[in-house]
C-alpha cells in the first residue's frame, strides 16, 4: 500500500472497516465458526493490492469501482488484483462459504489448489496456525508471484506456493488432512482423492461454463469426505466462481448443468440435505442402477448419487 493511503486512512479505520465486513458475514449466518471469524478480522485484504483499489461492482466484474479507499476492499464485493483485471480475488463471502465447508483445524496440513491473490491462503494459515502449514498451487506464475508476495507481507511462515496444474495436485507433500480447490472444476481430481488422507476432506466447487463467457463458471458447492468406507458427502450451494485452468477447466457441459439443476430441484422439493455417496471410476466397486436412486451424476471420473430412503 502507498504510504499516501496510509496518510489518509487510519490503521484504526481499516480495522473498523474489516471488523463490520466479519459482522455482516456472521449476521448473514455464512459465518459460524469462530475461528475462522478471528482469522478473517487477522488477514489484511487490503495488502491484496495497491491503490487504485479496482473493486467490482456487479457480479461479473464488467463495471468497476476505482478507489484509493482501502476501507473499499472490505465490502463483499471481488477485487481486481492487476490493471487489466484478469485476476480476482473473489467476494469474502464466496471465500468465507468454502472455508465453512472446509472446516480446517489447528495443526492440519493442507493444500489449496489456486491459491490466486493469496487472501484464502493466508486465512487458512491462521486457521492451522504454526503447527500446521498449507501448500499452494497455482496454475500461472503470475498469480504464484502476487500471491506469494501477499503471504511474505502478511507473515505467513508456514506456506509454500508453486506453479503447476492443480489437477496434479502436489505428490511429493501429502498427504494432506485438507484439501481446498478455489476455482471451477470440471471434475473431482483423482489426485486430489489419492493425495487425501484418511478422514480427510476435499472441497471444491464443481462447476461448468454458461452463456456469460470463459471468465465465469456456474456450479456447487461439492464436499467430498474419505474414510475407510469410502467417499461421502454433500452439495452445500450453488455458486459462481472463475474457472480453474488446466486440465479440469470447466466446459460448456450439459450433462453436468443438467445433473446439478436436478439436485437443485431435488433439494426445494424435499428442503433438507441429502447425503450423497462417491465413487471413483478407478474403484472396482459398481455403481447403483440409476433408476433405484433418487439422484445419480456421472462425470469423466466419478460417479455420485443419493442413497433412497
Amino acid at each position: 500500500m502507498s504510504s499516501a493511503s496510509h496518510m489518509a486512512y487510519s490503521e484504526a479505520d481499516i480495522d473498523k472497516a474489516r471488523n463490520a465486513m466479519v459482522d455482516d458475514l456472521l449476521h448473514r449466518q455464512i459465518i459460524s465458526i469462530p475461528a475462522l471469524a478471528r482469522a478473517f478480522r487477522r488477514v489484511p485484504r487490503h495488502a491484496i493490492a495497491s491503490p487504485p483499489y479496482i473493486i467490482a461492482s456487479d457480479l461479473l466484474g464488467t463495471e468497476c469501482v476505482y478507489t484509493d479507499d482501502p476501507r473499499s476492499v472490505y465490502t463483499d464485493a471481488a477485487v481486481a488484483l492487476t490493471r487489466d483485471r484478469d485476476l480476482w480475488c473473489p467476494p469474502p463471502s464466496t471465500t468465507a462459504r468454502q472455508l465453512e465447508q472446509l472446516a480446517a483445524l489447528e495443526g492440519m496440513r493442507i493444500l489449496h489448489v489456486e491459491t490466486g491473490s493469496g487472501y484464502g491462503t493466508a486465512l487458512l494459515a491462521d486457521l492451522v496456525a504454526e503447527r500446521g502449514s498449507v501448500v499452494g498451487v497455482n496454475h500461472g506464475a503470475a498469480a504464484t508471484e502476487l500471491s506469494s508476495a501477499f503471504l511474505v507481507q502478511a507473515e505467513c511462515t508456514n506456506v509454500t506456493v508453486h506453479s503447476g496444474d492443480g489437477a496434479a495436485g502436489a505428490p511429493d507433500a501429502g498427504p494432506f488432512d485438507r484439501i481446498l480447490v478455489s476455482a471451477g472444476a470440471a471434475d473431482i481430481a483423482p489426485a486430489w482423492i489419492e493425495q487425501l488422507g484418511e478422514d480427510g476432506r476435499l472441497v471444491l466447487p464443481l462447476c461448468y461454463l454458461g452463456p456469460l463467457g470463459s471468465r465465469i463458471s456456474f456450479g456447487a458447492l461439492l464436499t467430498v469426505d474419505k474414510s475407510s468406507r469410502g467417499l461421502t458427502g454433500s452439495i452445500a450451494s450453488a455458486l459462481i466462481v472463475a474457472p480453474l485452468p488446466g486440465a479440469l477447466a470447466p466446459e460448456e457441459d450439459v450433462r453436468l448443468a443438467d445433473g446439478l439443476q436436478r439436485w437443485f430441484a431435488l433439494e426445494d422439493f424435499y428442503r433438507t440435505e441429502f447425503p450423497l455417496r462417491l465413487l471413483m471410476k478407478s474403484d472396482t466397486a459398481s455403481a447403483p442402477d440409476p433408476s433405484a436412486v433418487p439422484w445419480m451424476l456421472e462425470t469423466r471420473t466419478t460417479t455420485m448419487w443419493v442413497e433412497p430412503n
